[in-house]
């Protein structure tokens, strides 16, 4: 797949779905958004990093697409319930882990 086709403007309708990963008032609030496409699936993506790093190590390096305006790419959806399901997954899977390995690497090191 040419990514710079699949992901052209065009392809897009202007509509988008703000996702989140709230679970109760002590879960920190991380936030992504799913682009509605003109075949009304949607592409989901994250751009509320802590930090340049993070947006390079969680998909630049791991090759995966990543643009300054939508952010990093996390899958394609159909549905408004898959949006949350996958973002929530996604924060916990693969967010969290990075966001928490200098910690418990420095934990361990004391």
């Amino acid at each position: 797949m040419n990514d710079q086709m699949y992901f052209d403007t065009v392809n897009y309708t202007g509509n988008h779905l703000h996702v989140d990963n709230y679970k109760d008032e002590y879960t920190r609030f991380v936030e992504g958004i799913a682009w509605v496409r003109q075949d009304d699936s949607m592409d989901l993506f994250f751009d509320d990093y802590e930090t340049d790093r993070e947006r390079q190590e969680l998909f630049v390096d791991r090759g995966y697409y990543c643009e300054k305006f939508k952010g990093g790419y996390i899958g394609n959806v159909k549905t408004n319930e898959e949006a949350y399901d996958m973002f929530q997954k996604w924060v916990d899977e693969v967010l969290y882990p990075y966001r928490n390995k200098d910690k418990t690497s420095s934990e361990g090191a004391e």
